[in-house]
């Protein structure tokens, strides 16, 4: 179906350009909400008209109060200056300039100046490490998440700021050792009320060293001085139309947000969307648009999204589908990182995982083996289930069903440190994500009926190959009720592209059929226990993972806040579970039932902690619990997909 069309993009499509495109976005301070942000924006805008496309500017408040579904819009800020010296026996030493290294600082730290004593209090994160240690008026040295330690230090225990030093580890690319000299991401994410406060980063060597020599009796101070301004602003969302000559809209949407240099997290996306955008409308020259429109969007991540979705409700119903583009130019030999293709929650599965998939094989680089026959790719690539953190989790929301598979690098050496750096990216590796965006977007757009029947024979013959494969995993008649119902809700999703509802019907009968067929039995799933209440949701959008930017979180009593941030904590992959619980809710299902859901996607079968879930959100106003009858569920996600 796509073939021919890949071999365009393929003929059109640049990977070193796309790297130049990388390397000019490094040079912006890209932080959501600011001058550097604006600057990038209007960058972007300019290419796009440079080769025939009009870029359109949607301007949304980023004043620090306003919500979009839920999602707390950022205040604007911005640093001038920021410098911190390590007195020492009498010395001064350079420890922090923001001029010369924007994550030196965290972001969206007010103004200060002053001489502080240095306290060491270890992780930071947890009451405990500050027993028998007065913090007060101090600078904290921490490896604690900035905001946790900044409301245990600074609100609680009234420090005067932090120096942060922890880094995610990310298995098994990179450990504490690994690149000891590179400083993390940090950023404050600042509730509406929310006392605040400022903070310095160091990377993991000046960290420990500095450690050291304070845990040994050497008396250190800091001396810092920062210039900031928080103000409101506004907040630019980019997109360019191609515009078809039939209904509906294909979207390719990457975030443009993220501090200097941020190259592969994410100006590859970026840069990957923009030279899709160039090679669909080169292609397009001269001739009509035929099929559907596709629209390029670049948005600061998941805020944009939201106010974006908020701002065109119009335009949900003609997204037939679209793609996220996430940290896609990595150098694979140099970041430890495998090409995956996220799926969504197998409840919520659609066409488009398939047809991408598909494009995706067809668009590597393939090497001839050594003797001749046969081929393999270069490229390390997998398909991997869903777990959420970037732009494709808004759209995949039930609130607007848009199917949007994620295309990202993953696991990252760099991610989120000062050596993410345009040399970390390949141009072979951008080039693929190019093809892949062009393709699919392209694809979709032109989809006539011998397109739709041969995507409804692929996406049958797809389910088919996961159900056998499901026979060979260590708990096949899980896996075998995952694929189950994974195939029928893609299936039925092929509807959104006109295919009729009776012939999908039989298709999902056909489906069962060929599971039986081959001796498979799906898992009747866990048994139903007490959770028959029935949570209905009140915010029509996915809840910020950062639960202090809930609206009325901080109303809540500081016991409530710790006691639901300890039991995520706790549970294993506790935010998911919540995640996919809140996905599954539609009003109609029980807790049972979307335990049922949740246990489908994960093995992991937690009604109880669901419902307490599902308490706390009610207590902020975000749902409800409904009637205690059960009504049926939607055609959408029926009975007999969920044993």
């Amino acid at each position: 179906m796509f073939r021919e069309l890949l071999e365009q993009v393929r003929e059109q499509a640049s990977g070193e350009r796309a790297l130049e495109t990388v390397r000019a976005l490094t040079r912006f301070h890209r932080v959501q909400a600011s001058p550097g942000y604006e600057q990038a924006a209007q960058w972007l805008a300019h290419e796009l008209e440079g080769f025939g496309l009009t870029p359109e500017i949607d301007r949304v408040p980023g004043d620090g109060r306003t919500r979009f579904l839920g999602q707390l819009m950022p205040e604007g800020w911005e640093a001038s200056r920021a410098t911190a010296f390590l007195i020492e026996s009498g010395r001064r030493v350079p420890l922090c300039d923001y001029a010369a290294e924007k994550l030196s600082l965290v972001l969206r730290s007010v103004s200060v100046r002053g001489r502080f004593p240095i306290v060491v209090v270890n992780d930071g994160s947890e009451e405990r490490d500050y027993q028998g240690i007065e913090v007060r008026g101090a600078v904290v040295l921490a490896s604690g998440a900035a905001q946790r330690v900044h409301r245990l230090a600074v609100i609680e225990r009234g420090a005067a700021g932090l120096l942060v030093d922890g880094r995610r580890a990310i298995p098994p690319v990179r450990d504490r050792f690994d690149d000891p000299d590179a400083l993390a991401y940090t950023s404050f994410w600042w509730a509406t009320d929310e006392p605040r406060g400022w903070g310095f980063v160091l990377s993991p060597r000046a960290g420990q060293d500095l450690r050291d020599r304070i845990t040994r009796g050497t008396r250190a101070e800091i001396e810092v001085e920062i210039v900031s301004r928080f103000a409101p602003t506004e907040i630019p969302l980019v997109s360019a139309l191609l515009r078809g000559d039939q209904p509906g809209e294909v979207v390719v949407v990457s975030h443009l947000c993220h501090p200097q240099p941020s190259a592969n997290d994410n100006a590859s996306g970026v840069a990957a969307n923009l030279e899709a955008a160039r090679v669909l409308s080169t292609l397009a020259e001269g001739r009509p648009q035929r099929g559907m429109s596709v629209r390029f969007l670049w948005v600061p991540e998941l805020t944009g999204t939201y106010a974006y979705l908020h701002r065109h409700a119009d335009r949900i119903p003609r997204m037939v589908a679209a793609l996220n583009l996430d940290m896609v130019g990595e150098n694979q030999d140099r970041c430890g990182s495998t090409f995956l293709l996220e799926h969504p929650p197998c409840f919520a599965a659609s066409f488009a995982e398939e047809l991408l998939a598909r494009i995706r094989r067809a668009a590597v680089d393939w090497v001839p083996s050594y003797a001749g026959p046969g081929h393999y790719a270069m490229t390390r690539m997998a398909e991997v289930p869903y777990s959420g953190g970037s732009d494709h989790i808004v759209f995949l929301d039930p609130a607007f069903g848009v199917p949007c598979p994620m295309l990202i690098q993953w696991p990252d050496r760099y991610y989120h440190s000062s050596h993410d750096t345009p040399d970390k990216c390949d141009p072979r590796s951008l080039a693929l994500a190019v093809r892949c965006a062009a393709t699919y977007a392209a694809s979709l757009a032109h989809m006539g009926d011998p397109e739709r029947g041969w995507l409804l024979e692929a996406v049958r013959r797809g389910s088919q190959r996961r159900l056998l494969d499901s026979f060979d995993a260590e708990d096949p008649a899980w896996a075998l009720a995952r694929e189950r119902l994974r195939g029928i809700t893609a299936l039925r999703s092929l509807s959104r592209l006109g295919l009729e509802t009776p012939l999908l019907e039989r298709e999902c009968r056909a489906l069962d059929e060929f599971a039986r067929a081959h001796g498979g039995e799906p898992a009747s799933g866990p048994r139903a226990g007490a959770g028959s209440v029935r949570p209905r949701r009140l915010l029509e959008a996915p809840l910020h993972s950062q639960r202090h930017l809930l609206e009325g979180f901080d109303a809540l009593p500081s016991v409530t806040r710790e006691r639901w941030r300890r039991r995520e904590e706790e549970m294993p992959e506790g935010l998911t579970l919540a995640e996919l619980a809140w996905y599954a809710c539609d009003g109609r299902r029980s807790i049972d039932e979307i335990a049922r859901l949740v246990w489908h996607e994960t093995g992991r079968h937690e009604p109880d902690y669901l419902e307490e879930f599902f308490e706390r959100t009610a207590a902020l106003g975000l749902s409800e619990w409904a009637e205690q009858e059960a009504e049926p569920c939607s055609p959408a996600a029926p009975r007999m997909a969920t044993p």
